[in-house]
């Protein structure tokens, strides 16, 4: 994704995201120096407001993301260090789409943690990779999982605990030097969690609506509503994974667009800037 993207990506993206209604961004992190698209503003980008849960976890900036962007860069290892990192200031996550760009130097998954208002009271996703070739719905409250401890740990990676477990469709043998990113979205709509998963290249349009991205990997229908909670970046000993472009939408955000607003022109332009 160039810089270019980026420039008009949070007016892109919020107004085809949700086809009739106004979206709202409420956190956009590009990772870039002069944070100038920054939702709510620059400070979302420096690792030190990103305090993870558990101490073990390191998150630092890199400019070595595949595309020579910034990044946010994870440089610890092991089950030990594994655990959730809420996102600076989201707080009041309830229904919406949580979405990132990632890339991989390490076999172990990564993903996000929402609606959660407690330790055992909030969702989890989880984008495994090479040695959990699964996309995972689980549920704090099952278990889904306690900081400090990889998936298998807490049976929610083929142990029964998760509520989904599905092929992330992949394949085997990926890419483990961040030559590689892959797109992931989770939509969460009432009682219902969707979740896509592919190659950043197989994604032509950044900015469609669900619909528009094909058939979801991995979905769940029972999802309780806990009340608004936080939104939480969670890996399980990711190791030199990195991180880039992280939107949350849902209400109370800072960005009202127009859905009704021309996008040809506008969208042309991006896709010749390949």
């Amino acid at each position: 994704m160039t810089r270019i993207h980026l420039m008009v990506f949070i007016a892109l993206f919020s107004i085809m995201l949700i086809g009739h209604a106004s979206a709202q961004v409420i956190f956009y992190a590009d990772f870039e120096v002069s944070g100038s698209k920054s939702i709510p503003d620059v400070s979302v980008n420096d690792p030190s407001n990103w305090v993870p849960e558990n101490a073990g976890t390191v998150w630092v900036t890199t400019d070595e993301f595949p595309d020579g962007s910034g990044a946010l860069h994870q440089n610890a290892e092991g089950c030990g260090i594994s655990g959730n990192t809420p996102l600076p200031g989201v707080t009041d996550f309830s229904d919406g789409i949580i979405q990132a760009v990632f890339s991989w130097q390490d076999d172990d998954g990564v993903g996000f943690q929402f609606r959660r208002v407690g330790d055992d009271s909030g969702y989890l996703v989880a984008f495994g990779y090479n040695e959990t070739p699964q996309i995972i719905i689980g549920s704090l409250a099952d278990g889904c999982c306690p900081s400090g401890q990889c998936l298998d740990q807490c049976s929610c990676e083929n142990g029964g605990n998760e509520l989904v477990g599905v092929d992330h469709g992949l394949g085997a043998d990926l890419s483990q030097d961040n030559s590689v990113a892959y797109f992931t979205r989770v939509e969460v709509t009432g009682s219902l969690i969707q979740v896509w998963y592919m190659p950043l290249d197989d994604v032509s349009n950044l900015f469609a609506a669900s619909g528009e991205l094909g058939d979801p990997v991995a979905e769940y229908d029972g999802a309780d509503d806990l009340g608004p909670g936080i939104v939480g970046l969670w890996h399980e000993s990711w190791g030199n994974g990195r991180v880039d472009d992280i939107l949350v939408t849902g209400p109370g955000g800072t960005t009202d667009v127009d859905p009704h607003a021309k996008l040809s022109t506008t969208w042309g332009k991006v896709k010749s800037s390949y």
